[in-house]
């Protein structure tokens, strides 16, 4: 740190690259006594010697300024991380939270399925299986998309899978609640499949 501030004091006191470019450029300008080539070709020579110093300070320049920049870059934090990293869809947080939303939805299908079998058909176990069960279904092929149609590979064939998903899930949660507000429901159907 202390080398950065350094080379970042040492760039301001030496010239500016565009002063140096002005002297060379106006040592090219002035008129010189060049009646043999052999001054000619030193002229020629002092005059690329200036101009290729003024490059090195200017190159000597960009670095300590580089390197300070570098240096003044506020650090993420570990919440703006998170949501960088969830925005992008990347990391053990968004693989977590997926797992987690999988699980739950399995383990609530349980009491669910149980209840309809103990008491019989339910209106309240028709609605909350008409919610439950078509996400527990998006999930799992959220997850087969994910696995088989990475985003990486395939961006294109991602986002109609995922848009073919989401349209799916979406008539399949109409189609439940038409069912289950307009006709015998969700428990009751599958009570008469089970008896028949």
């Amino acid at each position: 740190m202390l080398l950065l501030r350094q080379t970042a004091r040492a760039s301001v006191r030496r010239p500016s690259p565009l002063l140096a470019l002005r002297q060379s450029y106006s040592a090219a300008a002035k008129p010189t006594p060049a009646s043999t080539p052999a001054a000619a070709a030193t002229t020629t020579s002092s005059t690329t010697s200036t101009t290729e110093s003024a490059r090195e300070t200017k190159d000597n320049k960009l670095t300590a300024t580089e390197e300070v920049k570098e240096e003044e870059k506020p650090k993420e934090t570990y919440d703006e991380q998170q949501k960088r990293l969830k925005r992008e869809e990347k990391g053990y947080a968004f693989g977590a939270n997926h797992w987690n939303l999988e699980r739950a939805s399995a383990v609530g299908l349980i009491p669910l399925l149980s209840t309809q079998f103990v008491y019989g058909p339910q209106p309240i176990v028709d609605g909350l299986l008409g919610v439950v069960l078509p996400y527990h279904i998006y999930m799992g092929f959220d997850s087969c998309i994910t696995d088989y149609i990475p985003k990486r590979v395939y961006p294109r064939g991602y986002k109609a899978a995922m848009w073919t998903l989401r349209l799916s899930f979406a008539l399949t949660m109409w189609g439940c609640y038409e069912f289950n507000t307009n006709d015998i429901g969700i428990t009751e159907a599958v009570q008469r499949i089970w008896t028949a």
